[in-house]
């Protein structure tokens, strides 16, 4: 049988205080102690409980947060995507140009070439967001490995001094 809503307020607030006291330096003893506990294993498995509960938590809310930045990421691409698939026309002074010989407007590239450019910043940000892209490959070189090497083209090039040149 689950335990009653005041026994679950009574719980929470003594892993409440037994977290405090902890970080705060306290031994799990002095906790057991001083909340009643039974002994300072119960002390210590509340707060360890505690924590884990805290951890869950913070979890939960990490995921809740990416899914809400992905949702407004997909904000972002469809409107992007609308200003790209428009038409704009070129304008000059508050008036749209024209074609002169067929009294068109003339249609205005930049504002699709700008649409081009956020819909591909936004799916950088999302892949980064979501860890799609292959990881950098970075070479990290010692010293130690220099000397090696150093030592051993050194060697190289003593053995070349003292082998005797062929004469033709």
């Amino acid at each position: 049988m689950p335990a009653s809503r005041a026994k679950q307020a009574e719980v929470a607030k003594r892993r409440a205080d037994a977290v405090a006291m902890r970080m705060t330096g306290a031994s799990f003893q002095e906790i057991a102690d001083t909340l009643g506990y039974n002994s300072r294993g119960a002390a210590c498995q509340d707060v360890t409980r505690a924590l884990e509960a805290n951890i869950a938590e913070q979890n939960r809310a990490v995921e809740v947060y990416r899914e809400e930045e992905l949702q407004r990421l997909d904000l972002l691409m469809a409107e992007a995507w609308r200003v790209l698939r428009r038409q704009h026309v070129t304008v000059s002074h508050g008036r749209i140009i024209r074609d002169e010989e067929t009294d068109q407007p003339l249609l205005d590239d930049g504002p699709v070439l700008a649409a081009i450019d956020r819909v591909l910043k936004i799916q950088e940000r999302r892949a980064k967001f979501l860890g799609l892209d292959a990881p950098t490959r970075v070479e990290a070189i010692t010293t130690d490995a220099l000397d090696a090497e150093i030592a051993k083209l050194s060697a190289e090039l003593e053995a070349e001094a003292d082998s005797p040149v062929p004469v033709e």
